[in-house]
C-alpha cells in the first residue's frame, strides 16, 4: 500500500510539472487545443456530408452516426491526456537516446514515460465527442437502463486503457528497431473504421476489430447495444474489462522484454 501511495504521488508531482511546464507558453496550448477542436469538427463535418446524400447506412440514420462518431472520441482523448508520450518514445526518443536516465533512475521506465506530459490538446476531442453525444443523443430516442449506462461507462474507461495497452504494445519495438512510430500509426488508424457502422464490414475484418485492434469492441458493440440492444450490456461489461487487462498485462510483458534490449544511440 504505501508503495502505491508512493508511486501516486510520484505520477501527481510529475503530471502537476507537465501541466505548469505546459502553461508557460499559454498561447501555444489554446492554439493546441483549438487546433485539436477544428481538425474534429472537419472530421465530423465530413461525415455530415456523406450521410446527408446517403440518409441511411446499413440502417443506421444521420443522428446515430453523429452519436456514434462523438463516441468514438471518448476513450482516444482520454488515453491522449495522459499517454501521448508514448508517440514520442515510439518515433524519436529512443533513437535520440533520450531514455538514458530513466534506465538509471530506481522507477519502471514505463511509468516515467506515461507520467512524463499531460496533454491538454484533447480536450478539444473530449469537448466535440461530448458534444455530439449531446446532441444526437437527444435526437435518437435512446431507452436508458442501468446495463447501457453501464456499458458505456466501462467502455470509454476500460476502453482508454485498451488504447493504452495497444500504444505501448506498438511503441515497444523501438526499443529494437529505434523507430516503430509507423507501427503505432498503422494500429491506431483502425480506429477509424468504427466511425461507420460495424455491419457493413466483412467477416474477416469484423474479427480483426475485436480481437486484434479491439476499437470495434470498446466503440462499435457499445453503441449498437445502446442503439439497437443488440449484445447484453453486462456480458459486453466483463469482455471488455477482460480486455483490457488481457492487453496491459501482455502489453506491459513485451514492454519489459524490449526494454531489455535498449541500447543508447545519439543517431
Amino acid at each position: 500500500m504505501s508503495k502505491l501511495k508512493y508511486y501516486l504521488k510520484l505520477y501527481v508531482a510529475n503530471m502537476s510539472r507537465s501541466m505548469i511546464s505546459r502553461m508557460e507558453y499559454k498561447n501555444d496550448l489554446i492554439i493546441g487545443i483549438f487546433g485539436f477542436f477544428i481538425q474534429n469538427v472537419a472530421a465530423v463535418l465530413s461525415i455530415y456530408f456523406i450521410i446527408k446524400n446517403i440518409p441511411s447506412l446499413s440502417g443506421w440514420n444521420m443522428y446515430q452516426m453523429g452519436f456514434l462518431y462523438g463516441f468514438t472520441m471518448m476513450p482516444i482523448a482520454i488515453d491522449h491526456l495522459f499517454t501521448d508520450e508514448l508517440w514520442r518514445v515510439a518515433y524519436f526518443r529512443v533513437r535520440n537516446g533520450d531514455l538514458d536516465s530513466y534506465f538509471l533512475r530506481p522507477v519502471p521506465v514505463l511509468f516515467q514515460v506515461i507520467s512524463e506530459r499531460f496533454q491538454p490538446e484533447a480536450f478539444g476531442e473530449l469537448i466535440v465527442g461530448l458534444a455530439m453525444l449531446f446532441t444526437c443523443g437527444l435526437k435518437c430516442n435512446i431507452r436508458w437502463t442501468i446495463g447501457k449506462a453501464a456499458v458505456i461507462f466501462v467502455a470509454t474507461f476500460f476502453g482508454a486503457l485498451i488504447v493504452t495497452g495497444i500504444k505501448i504494445l506498438t511503441a515497444s519495438p523501438a526499443f529494437i528497431l529505434k523507430k516503430s512510430g509507423y507501427i503505432m500509426q498503422i494500429m491506431y488508424n483502425f480506429r477509424d473504421y468504427t466511425r461507420y457502422p460495424f455491419g457493413i464490414y466483412p467477416k474477416i475484418m469484423k474479427i480483426l476489430l475485436l480481437v486484434a485492434f479491439p476499437f470495434g469492441l470498446i466503440i462499435s458493440l457499445p453503441v449498437e447495444t445502446l442503439m439497437f440492444g443488440n449484445y447484453n450490456p453486462w456480458i459486453l461489461c466483463g469482455v471488455i474489462i477482460v480486455m483490457a487487462i488481457i492487453f496491459l498485462t501482455i502489453s506491459c510483458f513485451v514492454w519489459r522484454e524490449c526494454a531489455k534490449r535498449y541500447e543508447s544511440t545519439g543517431s
